[in-house]
């Protein structure tokens, strides 16, 4: 599995600027992102934010059309030092438009999900987000130690909001191909393969490499009985459509959406 984490690394170093030019546009997402963002805020005077996967920092500029620096402590980790590098520039270059102040302490780190959360804090943050990027971690059991290390790494009554691509409609139409070739090597495993290990292919035009990314798509009832196993709370969860609504019908979706929170069981 150690290949496949580093064919993922391997991937969004190679193809780091493309895949930044090709994220310009804002994601729906990000309002419900923006939503919990304010809700928090209302009983913080400053939250601190984790950003598991922060790919080029998009997320981080989209919060900060809406709420003060001063408010925000936010940490940016990434399997990919070449994202990390344009996140960082990015960033600057959003803060010299805006003229607000760098925070001076490091805040980008060149990591996996796990190994950066097994050296934080224990109750350390308020937020933690994961925008299409927990969908590359290809183990069961490293996704529960992520998940049990995001709860220990959050305060009591903090939260967790994770986007993953969905099977909709538009997945299988676009990937049916990598849909059939997952679907054989299930049967062929005899079915100890999992049928949702899908390799994405991405074409790099200069060299006319195609590189495979590895996805695991989630079905809801994956993460939920997962975010179970690790303690949290259902807030909810559901699946975004083209229209950017909150549905409960993954064929029309664009992605999946969970909030979960930690707090004391009564």
């Amino acid at each position: 599995m150690w290949n496949i984490q580093e064919s993922v690394k391997n991937f969004y170093n190679a193809q780091a600027e493309k895949f930044s030019g090709t994220r310009k546009k804002t994601w729906p997402e990000f309002f419900y992102i923006k939503e919990q963002v304010d809700k928090l805020l209302r009983t913080n005077e400053k939250i601190k934010i984790l950003e598991l996967g922060c790919g080029d920092g998009r997320l981080y500029r989209y919060l900060l059309e809406y709420f003060s620096q001063d408010r925000i402590e936010y940490i940016w980790v990434d399997i990919s030092e070449w994202l990390i590098n344009i996140a960082k520039n990015e960033t600057e270059l959003c803060n010299l438009e805006t003229n607000s102040e760098w925070q001076e302490s490091p805040k980008f780190y060149v990591s996996d999900m796990l190994w950066f959360l097994e050296k934080q804090d224990q109750q350390d943050f308020d937020m933690v987000v994961a925008v299409a990027s927990f969908q590359h971690i290809p183990t069961k059991w490293e996704r529960l130690l992520i998940m049990k290390n995001i709860y220990r790494v959050l305060n009591y009554d903090a939260i967790v909001l994770m986007f993953n691509w969905s099977f909709s409609k538009w997945f299988f139409k676009k990937y049916a191909k990598s849909i059939l070739k997952s679907l054989l090597v299930w049967v062929l495993s005899l079915w100890t393969k999992a049928i949702n290990d899908i390799y994405v292919p991405w074409k790099d035009n200069k060299t006319q490499k195609i590189y495979y990314r590895y996805y695991h798509i989630f079905f809801l009832y994956e993460l939920k009985y997962l975010f179970k196993q690790s303690w949290f709370i259902i807030q909810e969860s559901c699946y975004i459509n083209k229209n950017w609504e909150k549905s409960i019908s993954r064929i029309d979706s664009r992605n999946s959406m969970l909030l979960w929170k930690k707090t004391v069981l009564k």
